[in-house]
């Protein structure tokens, strides 16, 4: 694996994992709130395939106060509510502000990338799960997967509306039982939502909370050598 090397594209810094093979995928692996560009870089060693890729960790352009970023704002008070009542936040009525900003400055990024669309599978965790999603349905062309690591389903009707026109397109997606951040409730009806429409996938669950387990990991590579 080539050394990991600080990059820029478009408005965007990241962390390149380079990949000097023409037929690499590009995978854009997108962090959660409060994290950055660095949090999930340690996939590109623990993902090691035979299918050359080319990995990308993007930050996201919010800056918190604590240092971390944020794709978009979040209702901090509302989601600590929810793990305290065990009512987690349902993002599925509206899209969330911000949202639109941060799917702007991402097309930008890939633009400048210079990469075709069927070349890039688009990753994500929590907050940049849905980032990935969001950018699925709004690709000029179907990308080679979506991967969706404890995410939830934001904005029901316009997914339903836009995901029937990437029918076909290949979602791994996986989700902790007892997730107190984004409920197992609405990643299946995220689930429902994409396989209605022709996605191909499923969701994996797992027995746990808001995290990526090693368990899911393994079931990640053999999905990613399969693209």
């Amino acid at each position: 694996m080539e050394k990991a090397r600080l990059v820029h594209f478009g408005p965007l810094d990241a962390i390149e994992v380079p990949n000097s093979d023409p037929n690499a995928l590009t995978v854009m692996c997108l962090h959660g709130y409060g994290a950055d560009r660095r949090d999930l870089a340690p996939l590109a060693e623990e993902l090691q395939t035979e299918r050359p890729i080319r990995w990308l960790f993007p930050d996201a352009p919010e800056v918190l106060d604590w240092g971390g970023r944020a794709w978009f704002p979040i209702d901090v008070a509302a989601f600590e509510e929810g793990q305290r009542t065990g009512t987690p936040r349902d993002l599925s009525l509206k899209e969330p502000e911000g949202l639109e900003w941060a799917r702007e400055e991402l097309q930008r990024f890939i633009q400048a990338l210079g990469v075709s669309w069927e070349n890039i599978i688009l990753m994500g965790f929590s907050q940049g799960a849905m980032l990935a999603v969001d950018l699925a349905l709004r690709a000029a062309a179907p990308p080679a997967g979506v991967v969706i690591l404890s995410g939830t389903l934001v904005d029901e009707k316009t997914t339903a509306a836009l995901a029937p026109r990437k029918k076909g397109l290949s979602f791994f997606q996986s989700h902790g039982s007892v997730d107190p951040i984004l409920g197992f409730a609405q990643a299946r009806a995220l689930e429902k939502v994409l396989i209605e429409a022709g996605w191909k996938g499923q969701l994996r669950r797992f027995e746990g909370g808001h995290t990526i387990p090693a368990e899911i990991l393994e079931g990640l590579l053999g999905w990613l050598e399969k693209r």
